[in-house]
């Protein structure tokens, strides 16, 4: 969930509807937990966001493609900024870490010629295609540094300045800070995140390490502030619940996409949110009630008991008295439409 977020594609663009299933199985499942540089690398070479974010298009104007293009055609092809804006503004250094426009002009350059195969071959999920035909040869001042033309292998050397920035390293481990602890991370947390970033090489299991055995995960003040976002929401309520329905899912699709999450849907770059700025407010409040009302009909005679023991202790003396005075088949909604809940 954070990384596809991080990461995002929006599924009904074009082909997209093809690649986005192989991007969630074979892209961010198996680099979640490993190095940031090979998770990046897999993103960059995945279909679904170089069509996503129309990098399959960035040609050099005054390359042998563009020219013949425009020989042909009379159409002069030239570079997309999309991707190299988005790489450094939201997946690698931050919008606040120290790249100037420039440097997206320049990025983009330095990445034409990196794309997809044209014709059936596009439908292949293994579509990434390098094109030396519409490269930029020449070299470049990116970020401070001269890099050299070089095809392919320069575009991963700019990849292993981008993983291994300083300014990265603090916004990966302020994004995790946040989407585990706290809208308003601690300092301190972050700190010790971009710490463990750096000594490790952006080893992602050991920084989620730091953060679950800190005592800022642990503190009370970060227990129970953040606001379910709806498909976790949802996830949460079936996990705790027991109940899992098999088969068709478009009702749960329905319930999630109903309080304003369409899975594979967000249209932006920066993915769904995780704020309570996003998510709280009377709107969402009202709609999470009306899901766990819906679910009564998942419920059997012991899914309350296993939501309170799932739940521990928990519960406020005023969340159990009010269930245990409601109706049998109500009580597991009031549970989950709870204030307790509600939060993580």
């Amino acid at each position: 969930d954070f990384w596809f977020n991080h990461f995002n594609v929006f599924w009904p663009k074009g082909p997209d509807q093809i690649f986005t299933a192989s991007y969630e199985y074979d892209v961010l499942r198996p680099h979640a937990l490993g190095s940031f540089r090979a998770l990046l690398g897999a993103v960059a070479h995945a279909p679904a966001m170089l069509f996503y974010l129309d990098n399959w298009q960035d040609t050099a104007p005054d390359s042998p493609f563009a020219q013949r293009v425009l020989q042909r055609r009379g159409k002069q092809l030239g570079i997309n900024e999309n991707y190299a804006r988005e790489i450094m503004e939201l997946h690698t250094l931050g919008v606040d870490g120290g790249y100037t426009q420039k440097d997206v002009t320049t990025l983009a350059y330095i990445l034409t010629g990196w794309g997809l195969a044209r014709g059936p071959a596009m439908a292949d999920k293994a579509a990434f295609f390098f094109d030396p035909a519409r490269h930029d040869f020449g070299d470049h001042v990116f970020l401070g540094k001269t890099v050299k033309g070089g095809g392919e292998g320069e575009i991963e050397h700019v990849l292993d300045m981008l993983a291994a920035s300083p300014a990265t390293a603090h916004h990966i481990s302020y994004e995790l800070a946040r989407y585990f602890v706290a809208d308003d991370p601690p300092a301190s947390l972050v700190d010790k995140v971009t710490a463990t970033y750096e000594k490790t090489g952006g080893n992602i299991a050991t920084m989620l390490k730091v953060i679950l055995y800190s005592p800022e995960f642990w503190d009370p003040h970060n227990a129970q502030n953040k606001f379910k976002p709806p498909l976790r929401f949802v996830v949460s309520a079936l996990r705790a619940s027991g109940v899992m329905p098999q088969g068709d899912t478009r009702a749960l699709q329905g319930a999630i996409a109903g309080m304003g999450e369409p899975l594979y849907r967000c249209l932006t770059p920066n993915g769904y949110g995780d704020g309570n700025d996003q998510w709280l407010n009377s709107d969402g409040l009202l709609k999470r009630i009306a899901v766990a009302k819906s679910f009564a009909r998942f419920f059997g005679p012991q899914t309350t008991a296993t939501i309170e023991a799932t739940m521990g202790n928990t519960w406020t003396p005023n969340t159990l008295a009010t269930v245990a005075d409601a109706p049998p088949r109500l009580q597991p909604a009031l549970l989950i439409g709870s204030p307790e809940f509600l939060y993580y």
